[in-house]
């Protein structure tokens, strides 16, 4: 079966909602395609198995296929292009869900950064990347660095954003989420020594 064909079966099951299937078919289509030499291929299948494999509980194949992905990515588009720098962001998130906080936290906060400087605070990827970050910042136990990041997330979004865009409405959400009990098991930075540099949250 051609890379393209099982990418886009792995796609049309995961839309249906069958998880299960859709994360089989990725699998599949993501070892078709280290045979090929279509670099497009191979970044698709990497970004369709990476957040499979969060979404159906494989956590550790989650953290080396968004490593995949982002040296896929970084290497066809650059560092800082905005796909590499989702590619970055899943891959601190999936290390974030096996308690790996530490570096998850530093790793989303310089993919804030280098979002912020690099395509400005109002863009999409920056506000995602910032109100990510403070979801990691709150289920590691440091509400107040969270709130702080979430004040600047809503600010920014105010300013630039229409009042119905959904970006607003999810850091609104976001904001009213409680931390993850969930993370709680498996949390080894229960109060993160490091933090982003208060620099960058100016609104």
């Amino acid at each position: 079966m051609p890379v393209r064909a099982a990418i886009d079966h792995a796609a049309a099951r995961q839309t249906l909602g069958d998880l299960t299937d859709a994360y089989q078919w990725a699998v599949y289509a993501h070892t078709l395609a280290h045979h090929t030499d279509d670099p497009e291929e191979r970044l698709d299948a990497a970004a369709l198995l990476a957040p499979l494999s969060a979404l159906t509980g494989h956590a550790n194949q989650a953290v080396t296929a968004y490593r995949d992905l982002v040296d896929l990515a970084t290497a066809e588009l650059g560092a800082s292009h905005e796909r590499t720098l989702h590619a970055r962001a899943g891959l601190a998130d999936a290390r974030h869900r096996i308690g790996c906080c530490e570096k998850a936290i530093r790793d989303f906060a310089d993919v804030y950064t280098t979002a912020e400087r690099r395509h400005g605070p109002e863009a999409p990827v920056t506000l995602k990347a910032l109100t990510q970050l403070a979801c990691l910042y709150r289920d590691c136990g440091s509400p107040d660095i969270s709130k702080r990041c979430l004040r600047v997330a809503a600010t920014i979004a105010a300013r630039y954003l229409t009042a119905g865009d959904p970006l607003r409405t999810h850091i609104s959400d976001i904001a009213r989420t409680p931390a993850s009990e969930n993370h709680r098991a498996v949390c080894t930075q229960l109060t993160p020594s490091w933090q982003v540099p208060a620099t960058s949250l100016a609104a």
